[in-house]
């Protein structure tokens, strides 16, 4: 193994002069330098990054902050948060890091979770910037993480303290509504995700601008907030409205988990999708193609969330007193099996 002893040998300076070049100091002259890179270059040299966190007081990793719903189970019941947002959107960040000294660290964590007031990633000191994905953060989290004075980004919601990068939500369930209704649907239920996460009341929003828009043919539309952000919560909101007497033609789901129960809920009461009601979700994942049928959706581009949200927390490293920046990304409808024309 090269080591930085040889690199100085082979270029005939000393070992601080080597350290100087790693570390892109100007002290050195530029003659100098390049002797530096050449031997660098020659020998196949790599800095030890952990040897140079100990000095620098970096630890050269960044973490991903997956919040979830409830502490994790080892099953793959149908009551589980299915993750693919934090996945899918962790997927643009190494993009972004290619050129960069940088590691990524990932910890899942339950904010309602009495026995830890932090993630282990902050409280060993293990990473120098965080990525918290998913919009379940409370105040009093908020303002834990903001003590710690480490740089943060938020995905999946704007926020008040933190930079963010967000698709336009309301948008999002406008567009899923307009698809409904442009395409003869006349009895809509929208099944949103739990009140506690800071969008519902977003969705909410933007499903009433788009029936009060273009909804005047409409005859009935409903609004119902699922339990859990999971399949059971898809499934058992659904069971409610359609038990209470309720039979609407379209149905838009808050994501693909609640869409799946959804799903399931029909097909168990062999109430056919599309025709009989038509299904619109919103994320877009892996979970639209293999549902059966195919999800219609609402793609909010999650790997570029990710490297927006990158190149944000890199810039705020870099200028940590810079203004707060709030992105919020545009979406779009992906059409798929699950909604029939009724015009």
């Amino acid at each position: 193994m090269v080591t930085i002893l040889d690199v100085a040998k082979h270029a005939q300076v000393s070992k601080s002069t080597v350290s100087l070049v790693v570390n892109d100091s100007p002290l050195v002259r530029e003659e100098t330098r390049q002797k530096v890179l050449e031997s660098i270059r020659e020998l196949g040299y790599t800095p030890n990054i952990s040897a140079r966190s100990l000095i620098s007081k970096k630890t050269n990793n960044l973490g991903v902050l997956m919040l979830t719903e409830n502490v994790k189970k080892e099953s793959y019941d149908f009551d589980i948060e299915t993750d693919l947002f934090s996945y899918d959107v962790i997927s643009g960040i190494p993009e972004i890091l290619l050129n960069t000294d940088y590691g990524l660290l990932n910890e899942q964590f339950c904010i309602f979770d009495s026995e830890q007031k932090l993630p282990q990633l902050i409280k060993t000191h293990r990473v120098d910037g965080l990525f918290i994905v998913g919009s379940l953060i409370e105040k009093e989290f908020s303002d834990l993480i903001r003590k710690t004075g480490i740089p943060t980004v938020v995905l999946g919601r704007e926020h008040d303290c933190f930079d963010s990068v967000t698709a336009d939500v309301k948008q999002g369930a406008k567009t899923a509504a307009l698809h409904l209704i442009q395409t003869g649907h006349k009895k809509l239920c929208y099944i949103n995700c739990p009140v506690m996460f800071s969008t519902n009341r977003l969705r909410k929003t933007g499903f009433y601008q788009a029936v009060e828009e273009e909804g005047g043919s409409l005859v009935h539309y409903m609004d119902v907030n699922a339990e859990h952000n999971s399949g059971i919560g898809g499934y058992e909101a659904m069971k409610k409205v359609w038990e209470s007497g309720e039979r609407p033609d379209g149905v838009l789901a808050a994501n693909d988990g609640i869409a799946l129960g959804i799903l399931r809920y029909f097909y168990e009461n062999k109430i056919r999708v599309p025709e009989d009601v038509s299904v619109v979700s919103y994320e877009d994942s892996i979970l639209s193609g293999y549902a059966s049928p195919a999800l219609s959706t609402v793609d909010i581009g999650k790997r570029r969330m990710g490297m927006e949200a990158c190149r944000l927390l890199l810039d705020r490293i870099e200028n940590p007193d810079r203004k707060k920046v709030s992105v919020v990304l545009p979406v779009r409808l992906v059409e798929r099996d699950s909604v029939i024309r009724r015009n």
